[in-house]
């Protein structure tokens, strides 16, 4: 055992419960997130051997970032501890961060100042049957057809983390990073999106306001639905928004005058009107413009 859990305690009790509590348990030093001592469970978490992980910090392990432990402290001097603070903790070989209960609890051995701190994770809290109703909304969320849905959890000072993504907007997505999409809403009630496998409305939804789950929706459309959506974007009138579309959708100038009834010099006219709306030259630029992202 680590001298500084000797000193800490001659506990059996304190002892017993750092060695073989199954929730992953730490203790580093105060001033610089050092480990000095780690029990099995932690061991096991981290997947490295004992030696490989006392002497180094958590933030050299990212196990933490820096902005992390500043927060921690902070929380510590202003509470004198840090009670189920969810932080998301990188995992290692590039599996996804995993979000955890953050404990920290201050100790001191002589006159040195450490934090015993413990681990939860959220899924781990959840009881049989919180995980066997997850199961089933999950496996039904990934039958939809027609419809990307999206978990994320958002933080103030951090980058969202994905919960969850179903089929639809995996395959749509096609490991576009989800900030590209977020950053695609920002400021926007929804947007209208092309992917590799079709068009799609997308739209943020707030689980409720104290909540940090957002529900993101990409709901997907026809082409024809599409471009009507991005046209009425542009600012057109109905007139231009029907002859754009004809436009878009590969009707020459004579055919367009013969659907509308109108001359086709009255089509060059408002083509010219659209194309000055919409901020291009010509025709040849109006398909690639409408079918964009944003």
């Amino acid at each position: 055992m680590n001298d500084y859990l000797v000193k800490y305690s001659s506990s059996n009790f304190l002892n017993e419960l750092f060695w073989k509590t199954p929730n992953p348990m730490v203790i580093s030093r105060a001033d610089d997130g050092t480990y000095v001592e780690v029990n099995a469970a932690a061991v096991k978490r981290f997947g490295l051997q004992m030696q490989e992980i006392i002497g180094r910090t958590s933030v050299e392990m990212g196990h933490m970032s820096a902005a992390q432990r500043l927060m921690v402290l902070h929380k510590i001097k202003e509470r004198g501890y840090v009670k189920d603070l969810d932080l998301e903790i990188k995992a290692r070989n590039n599996r996804p961060p995993r979000h955890v209960l953050f404990n920290a609890f201050p100790i001191t051995m002589g006159k040195d100042a450490f934090l015993l701190c413990y681990v939860t994770e959220l899924s781990e809290r959840m009881s049989d049957t919180d995980e066997k109703r997850a199961a089933i909304l999950f496996k039904s969320l990934d039958a939809i057809e027609g419809t990307g849905v999206i978990l994320i959890r958002e933080h103030k000072l951090r980058q969202p983390t994905l919960c969850y993504i179903n089929e639809e907007a995996q395959k749509a997505l096609n490991r576009k990073p989800i900030k590209e999409l977020l950053d695609a809403l920002t400021g926007h009630e929804s947007t209208y999106l092309k992917t590799r496998t079709g068009y799609y409305h997308v739209r943020k939804i707030s689980t409720n306001h104290s909540s940090p789950l957002q529900i993101v929706l990409m709901e997907r459309l026809s082409d024809k639905v599409y471009i009507k959506k991005k046209l009425k974007q542009h600012n057109l009138t109905p007139r231009q928004e029907e002859i754009a579309f004809l436009a878009v959708t590969g009707h020459s100038n004579s055919e367009i005058a013969e659907k509308l009834f109108i001359s086709e010099y009255t089509v060059k006219d408002h083509l010219k009107e659209i194309f000055r709306k919409i901020g291009i030259r010509n025709r040849s630029e109006l398909y690639p413009r409408i079918l964009n992202w944003r």
